[in-house]
């Protein structure tokens, strides 16, 4: 992003991204408490306290977070109530999901170890090898995945344990719940359910949302 502050307190609009991404958390009906895992560095920041509603009804936590994206989201489980059976992990900067979509995702958990958003690839894939096609990958079966994903803790909980044991780094909670067997559900999401990377996406996100506000 090329940017003086982490992704998630670039202002989208009026607000941080991280503010519009909570409030479709703070939203849905099946969620009691929110943990935001955030660099040590940033956690006594003000740009954190500038991504809170004025008014919440729900128990948001910061926690920080670890070197990489796995060790973050584990501090942050091991941050959760005891008595909490299931966990959703999304990403930050990933502003426009919906209240429906989050507690669609836990309630495939009463079936499912765990369930994803994803949307089916619709480019044609090319596997590269020194700037040369190796091959065309057959996208009849590929989806592209999303968040949030969410899973029965025990289970996810088994997964990192698991990862971390063997020294396995995944790129989301999902592939580390795949290692060890769990059955995990694809919900069907949404384009519009972008991750902000770079200028380009968080210029399609002001797109969004000022359309949103027509």
């Amino acid at each position: 992003m090329n940017a003086p502050l982490p992704k998630q307190f670039l202002f989208l609009n009026d607000k941080p991204i991280l503010f519009h991404t909570l409030k479709p958390f703070l939203a849905a009906t099946l969620l009691d408490e929110i943990i935001i895992v955030v660099h040590p560095d940033w956690l006594n920041r003000p740009e954190v306290k500038n991504c809170l509603p004025i008014k919440f009804d729900k128990s948001i936590r910061f926690v920080p977070g670890g070197e990489k994206r796995q060790n973050s989201v584990y501090n942050g489980i091991s941050a959760i109530s005891e008595s909490a059976k299931i966990v959703v992990v999304h990403d930050g900067v990933r502003p426009f999901v919906t209240p429906e979509e989050i507690d669609e995702t836990i309630w495939m958990c009463k079936s499912y170890d765990g369930a994803i958003l994803a949307i089916p690839a619709v480019d044609t894939l090319k596997e590269v090898g020194n700037a040369t096609i190796v091959r065309t990958i057959d996208r009849s079966n590929i989806w592209q995945a999303q968040t949030p994903q969410t899973f029965r803790k025990s289970i996810l909980l088994r997964a990192f344990e698991t990862a971390f044991s063997d020294g396995y780094i995944g790129t989301d909670e999902a592939s580390l719940v795949e290692r060890i067997g769990g059955k995990i559900a694809v919900l069907n999401g949404r384009p519009e359910n972008i991750k902000i990377t770079c200028q380009y996406d968080l210029n399609i996100a002001k797109s969004t949302l000022d359309g949103r506000s027509v």
